[in-house]
C-alpha cells in the first residue's frame, strides 16, 4: 500500500478522532483531549477505533492514571474507618509524589490526636537508633509480640555477639548481604532475615500499643536517650515522653535547666 500523504493522513486523523467523540457522546463519557489522540497516534498505537476505546474506557496505556494506580495500592491495607479518599491521595501526591511509606506515616500520625498525637510527634523526632531502642524496649516489657520481633543494630557490638553466637554461618552471610544497620531475624518462625529501613514507620504503626505501655509502666522506659551530648542523663520518659504530657496538663518543664513553669491562660 502507498503511503498517506499529509492530506490524506490529516484527514484519516480527523475521522478518527469524529468517530472517537461520536461514540464518547453516545456513552456519555468525556472526549480524550486532542493532545492524548496525538500522543496514542504518536506511539505507534495505531488508529484503531476499537482499541483505543478499550484503552481510554479501561485506563490502560497512555490513559493509565499514576495516583489512580497508588491509590488502589494503598486502601489494598485495612484501614478501618480511616481509609484515605483518592481525593486525600491526589492532595497527597501533588506535594510529596509516589512516596507509599511517607503517605503511610502521615496517614496513621493524624489518625491520632492529643496527647497521643503529640507524644508520637515528640519521639520520631529521635534518630532511628534510639527508636530502636525504644522498640526493643517495648517488645521485651510488654510481651505482646515474640522475641524474634526484636530489631538488632550492626553497630552495636552486643548485637552482633548475639547474632554471631546464634546463626550459621549462611545466615550471618545473608546479614552481611543485607547491608543494613537494622535487622530483624525471624529465628522463632521461618528464619527468615529482613533489613528494615524505616524505623520511624514502625514505631508510627505500632504507637496506640507502644503509648499505652510507656503511660502503664514509664520506669521501664526511663533508658538514656543523649539528647544533646553522650552520657547528659536524657532519658526518654523524663526529656521526651512526660513534658508532652506535662503540657497537656498546662505546664512546661525543662530537663536541662531542671525548671517547672505553669503555662499562662491568654
Amino acid at each position: 500500500m502507498a503511503e498517506l500523504n499529509l492530506v490524506e493522513k490529516a484527514n484519516k486523523v480527523i475521522s478518527f478522532r469524529k468517530v472517537i467523540r461520536d461514540i464518547c457522546r453516545k456513552k456519555g463519557l468525556e472526549y480524550p483531549s486532542d493532545d492524548k489522540i496525538s500522543e496514542y497516534i504518536n506511539k505507534k498505537y495505531g488508529m484503531n477505533v476499537d482499541d483505543f476505546m478499550k484503552d481510554y474506557t479501561e485506563k490502560e496505556g497512555i490513559f493509565r492514571d499514576p495516583t489512580t494506580e497508588f491509590y488502589n495500592d494503598l486502601i489494598k491495607i485495612e484501614w478501618g474507618e480511616n481509609t484515605p479518599t483518592i481525593e486525600n491521595v491526589r492532595e497527597f501526591v501533588a506535594k510529596n509524589g509516589y512516596d507509599k511509606q511517607k503517605f503511610i506515616n502521615e496517614w496513621v500520625i493524624n489518625t491520632y490526636n492529643g496527647v497521643e498525637k503529640n507524644t508520637l510527634t515528640a519521639t520520631i523526632k529521635l534518630a532511628d537508633n534510639v527508636l530502636v531502642i525504644l522498640w526493643n524496649t517495648f517488645i521485651e516489657e510488654s510481651a505482646i509480640y515474640g522475641d524474634d520481633s526484636y530489631i538488632y543494630d550492626l553497630t552495636n557490638e552486643h548485637d552482633i555477639k548475639v547474632l554471631r553466637g546464634s546463626m550459621k554461618p549462611s545466615d550471618w552471610a545473608k546479614v552481611k548481604a543485607l547491608s543494613s544497620r537494622f535487622i530483624q531475624w525471624y529465628n522463632l518462625n521461618d528464619g527468615d532475615i529482613v533489613a528494615k529501613k524505616d524505623i520511624k514507620g514502625i514505631i508510627i504503626a505500632y504507637w496506640g500499643e507502644i503509648f499505652s505501655r510507656v503511660m502503664l509502666y514509664p520506669s521501664a522506659y526511663s533508658f538514656d536517650v543523649n539528647l544533646h551530648v553522650e552520657g547528659d542523663g536524657s532519658t526518654y520518659f523524663d526529656d521526651v515522653f512526660f513534658p508532652v504530657i506535662a503540657k497537656e496538663i498546662g505546664y512546661n518543664i525543662n530537663g536541662d535547666k531542671g525548671t517547672i513553669e505553669k503555662i499562662k491562660e491568654d
